[in-house]
């Protein structure tokens, strides 16, 4: 069999999901219940049989590092795992073609035929040994993944037109207008080896940012064989917080297309050592995930309960994503709502980070959120990493509660509009070039 290398793109900040991407890198955001985005990735490539990975990461390194720790510390002789950051402060990766580009002393080392080249922030289950196959059948220099997607999504991927015998023939990268095509490109990359060398040392001499989709690839087409992978299966792009939410809710579906049950298929993360899930007297659970450690005493219905969550008796959690460590107080209502990560010491301290007697989130359309009025519009309301709520608050549709707000930070507060946020006093307190500031800004 060829040799094969998988360089995992992992580098990104991935603003669009707001808070969820604060001191955390876009690939390690939490999902489904107990996985990270980047478990999919490398699970299938190691279900590929493929065992030769640099992941390249730059963004938040530190929530990337202690979560391979944990969840990906392997015998290096089955799988080899190797994290590539930029050789010195000056080489920061500006893209992901700069970043192979400035990696290439490591690829030539290693010298594999054929370097896969993975975003690290999609969730999907993907065979790649078929696409290599048809890499191998098609002589191809360059082979692009790709699926359908509809009309009104185009716009926000790589547009490509194919000959019958699945040539690329043209390429446009986010087109403004329409397109005569809803084939687009997944943003994987089967290279041969020493064209991608070539091909990365021209685009190193132009003066521009180097970009594999804005020009590299372009400039290929009717020079290099260049073909593309028609992938049918599950494949979600969860860049954005509504993206996201949804493709966390199909998880819940009785025969959701992506099977976390399927032993032939299994994604691996962590280990945690926690106890089972306990649902308690007044506890009722309906169309949910409820994972490890959870003491569940109010009602939960379709949801996703991360590890380690309480929910007070009385409490009612509909349509949300209740993340590690969160326990939520007596007569709370929570709908649509994404809810960040605590610490332990919540439970330690036995007193509910999310107040007693509150209604947070809603249904259906309201305000835009204020700061972020392109990201946040569609009923969801998030609060952020070690966040508080006080007692007897109401919180509404599309308002961010930002990472870090503690109870003194409402001000008396109890009625949060549709739309608003409540940051942390050091955010109310800075300047607005300041790095509390910029974390969040468009």
């Amino acid at each position: 069999m060829a040799k094969v290398m998988a360089m995992v793109l992992a580098g990104g900040e991935g603003r669009r999901l707001l808070t969820l991407t604060h001191r955390r890198a876009k690939p390690v955001v939490l999902y489904g219940g107990q996985y990270r985005i980047i478990d999919f990735v490398l699970s299938n490539i190691i279900n590929s049989g493929i065992r030769d990975v640099g992941i390249l990461m730059q963004h938040e390194p530190d929530s990337m590092l202690k979560h391979l720790g944990f969840a990906w510390t392997m015998d290096r002789n089955y799988m080899r795992i190797d994290n590539l950051f930029p050789h010195t402060a000056r080489d920061t990766y500006l893209s992901p073609a700069d970043a192979v580009f400035k990696r290439l002393d490591y690829l030539l080392v290693k010298n594999p035929d054929y370097v896969l080249i993975v975003p690290g922030d999609y969730v999907s289950l993907i065979d790649y040994q078929k696409l290599i196959q048809f890499h191998e059948e098609k002589q191809a220099d360059l082979t692009i993944a790709g699926t359908e997607v509809t009309p009104q999504q185009t716009h926000r991927f790589g547009m490509m037109m194919c000959s019958e015998n699945h040539e690329v023939v043209d390429y446009i990268e986010k087109p403004k207008q329409e397109v005569p095509t809803t084939f687009a490109s997944m943003g994987i990359y089967v290279f041969n080896l020493d064209v991608l060398v070539r091909r990365l040392v021209e685009e190193s001499q132009l003066d521009q940012e180097m970009s594999f989709t804005y020009s590299m690839l372009p400039r290929m087409l009717g020079q290099d064989r260049v073909f593309a992978y028609p992938f049918r299966g599950y494949w979600r792009d969860v860049g954005t917080v509504d993206t996201y939410f949804e493709a966390n809710m199909e998880l819940i579906s009785i025969l959701p297309e992506l099977n976390l049950y399927d032993v032939r298929h299994p994604i691996r993360s962590r280990v945690r050592f926690e106890p089972p899930a306990k649902i308690c007297e007044y506890g009722s659970v309906k169309n949910s995930i409820i994972t490890q450690g959870c003491i569940i005493d109010g009602h939960v219905e379709r949801s996703i309960i991360f590890p380690h969550v309480r929910i007070d008796k009385g409490a009612e959690i509909y349509d949300s994503l209740i993340m590690p460590n969160n326990h939520i107080g007596e007569n709370t209502i929570i709908r649509r709502s994404i809810m960040d990560t605590v610490s332990r010491a919540a439970h330690i301290e036995g007193k509910p980070n999310i107040g007693r007697n509150c209604v947070i989130g809603g249904t259906g359309s309201a305000e835009p959120n204020r700061d972020f009025p392109d990201h946040l519009y569609t009923s969801i309301t998030m609060t952020g990493m070690e966040s508080e709520v006080p007692d007897n608050t109401t919180i509404g549709r599309n308002c961010i509660i930002y990472p870090d707000v503690k109870c003194v930070d409402f001000k008396g507060n109890t009625n949060i509009a549709d739309g608003e946020s409540v940051r942390p006093s050091y955010q109310q307190c800075a300047p607005a070039s300041s790095p509390a500031m910029r974390q969040f800004r468009r």
